[in-house]
């Protein structure tokens, strides 16, 4: 997100601009960084209309890295052949910026970590990994596995989607026909005869009605609150927070996320710790790349037993949430000297059991709607046909 803030640096000068930070704290603490005292701060309108960063462009740009560390090519001209190439677009100036912190020496973790919308955790916790051990070409590899996997994810979700979505659109605007067009014409024809009116025929009148002269108000209405929230959760210091709260307790789409959080701490805890961070530091770096939900909360109290001299096994038991599968083989992992290990295969089983509870879901979804749809267009087809044929049965030809 994009702030505008106004604050007082070196000597007094007053000092103004436009920072990308991930929250307020963040932009307090790139201000501080920079000797800036923080006067006031607004959140620039325009970051809500920012496209995200595709991850195919992140991988891209891991290949492109590795292909030239390991050609020898140092990191600011590997930077700079890139920067040339990329179309126009907030990803090239990112690049531009980079390019600039690099040629002045700072450290390239550090010059990603400026961007935090674009870089998140373990894109930078994997490349400061690198830098210490002087493998950046095998972090560029774990990073381009990495975004592989969440894109994988990201298109597996977006293909069971799919197929209700395009449900939902064409039963509204079938209804949204129903409502405004034929049903009207074919009230007016049968109100002009003496046919008695049956109460299942008045009522479609009375929601054909309302739903063509007050369509603006109903859309109103019905957005009005949504769009509230959206903003809500936006800009609300604690909205990400309540956000994540809500949607952990709807029905089926709580469980779906949880399992979502499950399989990403794995992955992404096996990947830091697989590139020889410590087990706290991958901790924070797997919390960092969740949302704010239960399993969030369960690592905070799982770093606080670990500093207290509790094994991960045992800090892993006590908060009580993770499953007994997860328990079982982090023991082993820690016995066996193999926790990355253990924890992939651990990524691997709850992948298989996501991808079955996805199309559980999509299975149960699919013929629910079907069957709303169907008994709507039952009860508009009765209220509709059964006095037509009462009119047309009493017509003289």
């Amino acid at each position: 997100m994009l702030y505008r803030y106004k604050g007082i640096g070196k000597e007094g000068a007053l000092c103004k601009g436009v920072i990308e930070a991930s929250s307020f704290s963040d932009l307090k603490s790139q201000l501080k960084d920079s000797d800036i005292s923080l006067i006031t701060y607004s959140i620039d309108i325009s970051s809500f209309f920012l496209r995200k960063v595709k991850t195919h462009v992140l991988m891209d740009l891991c290949l492109h890295l590795e292909q030239f560390e390991n050609a020898g090519v140092s990191l600011k001209e590997s930077l700079e052949e890139l920067y040339q190439i990329q179309p126009k677009s907030p990803f090239k100036a990112a690049l531009g910026e980079m390019i600039k912190d690099v040629k002045g020496g700072v450290i390239f973790s550090n010059a990603l970590s400026k961007h935090p919308t674009i870089f998140d955790e373990v894109f930078i916790g994997l490349i400061a990994s690198g830098e210490k051990t002087g493998k950046l070409s095998f972090a560029y590899q774990q990073i381009f596995q990495h975004l592989k996997w969440v894109d994988e994810l990201q298109a597996q979700v977006r293909k069971s989607l799919r197929y209700p979505l395009i449900m939902s659109v064409v039963f509204c605007a079938a209804v949204f026909i129903l409502m405004t067009i034929l049903v009207p014409e074919l009230v007016r024809f049968i109100q002009m005869s003496t046919a008695t009116i049956p109460i299942s025929t008045r009522f479609l009148v009375f929601c054909a009605s309302v739903f063509s002269n007050y369509l603006p108000c109903l859309c109103t209405i019905f957005s009005f609150p949504i769009l509230f929230l959206m903003i809500f959760f936006r800009c609300h210091a604690r909205g990400d927070i309540w956000k994540h709260w809500f949607l952990d307790r709807l029905p089926w789409i709580g469980s779906l996320r949880r399992m979502i959080c499950l399989v990403r701490f794995c992955h992404v805890f096996a990947v830091m710790f697989g590139s020889g961070i410590g087990i706290l530091q991958a901790l924070q770096t797997a919390q960092k790349s969740l949302k704010q939900g239960q399993i969030y909360s369960a690592l905070e109290n799982i770093e606080v037993l670990i500093r207290d001299g509790v094994s991960l096994s045992a800090a892993f038991h006590k908060v009580g949430i993770f499953p007994s599968l997860v328990v079982r083989m982090v023991k082993v992992g820690e016995q066996t000297s193999s926790l990355q290990t253990t924890l992939l295969h651990v990524k691997t089983h709850f992948d298989t059991m996501l991808k079955r509870k996805v199309d559980h879901l999509i299975g149960l979804l699919e013929p629910s709607m079907i069957l709303s749809i169907g008994l709507i267009m039952a009860w508009i087809v009765y209220a509709i046909f059964l006095p037509l044929y009462d009119t047309l049965s009493v017509l003289d030809f």
